[in-house]
């Protein structure tokens, strides 16, 4: 249930146990999702994880299931939401 909530609500979560143990406090990380790359900048260590299916990234990248279906309904239908967007 966390992953889909997290995911609806536009919250990338990434499983890997080796990253979280061998991650110090203050180190940087960058995330490829669609890779399933995280990379350590401090030590250079590279950990592998799944990468997102498509249509998972396209939710991640919309901001969530919400704005995703909103995007969605608009493209097909020419429908346009009257709800009060926060970036309007």
């Amino acid at each position: 249930i966390f992953y889909r909530n997290s995911i609806n609500v536009g919250l990338p979560i990434l499983e890997c146990p080796e990253a979280v143990e061998e991650t110090e406090k203050g180190d940087r990380l960058t995330v490829d999702l669609e890779a399933g790359i995280i990379t350590n900048l401090r030590t250079g260590r590279i950990y592998r994880t799944s990468p997102f299916p498509a249509f998972i990234m396209e939710i991640i990248q919309a901001g969530g299931l919400v704005p995703y279906t909103r995007k969605r309904l608009e493209e097909q239908s020419g429908y346009r939401s009257a709800m009060v967007r926060p970036d309007e």
